[in-house]
């Protein structure tokens, strides 16, 4: 039997951004972490974003989470054999098929 590149029983990583869990309940970065719980999916979790959501109010640079994911929007969640899946949308449908 071939010995697949990847742990299945390492999490997948969530990035989400400084409001966390934490704000509205329509915030993508809430939904989505409420789904995985909902779901029972362990996840790790990463803050990669502070400040504004609007770039141009926005500190600093989502320089790491583009060299994490190749995205530069929030939520993401990286998978562990590296596939990356952005937007809460498209998030939320992967949780729903975990299901």
């Amino acid at each position: 039997m071939a010995e697949t590149p990847t742990d299945p029983a390492k999490p997948p990583t969530l990035f989400v951004c400084h409001g966390d869990d934490g704000g509205p309940k329509i915030h993508p970065c809430r939904r989505v972490q409420e789904a995985l719980r909902a779901a029972g999916i362990e996840y790790d979790k990463v803050i990669a974003a502070h400040g504004s959501p609007f770039p141009f109010l926005r500190k600093g640079s989502r320089e790491e989470l583009h060299a994490a994911t190749g995205a530069e929007k929030l939520p993401a969640l990286k998978l562990p054999d590296g596939t990356v899946i952005s937007h809460s949308r498209a998030i939320l449908a992967w949780i729903e098929k975990q299901r």
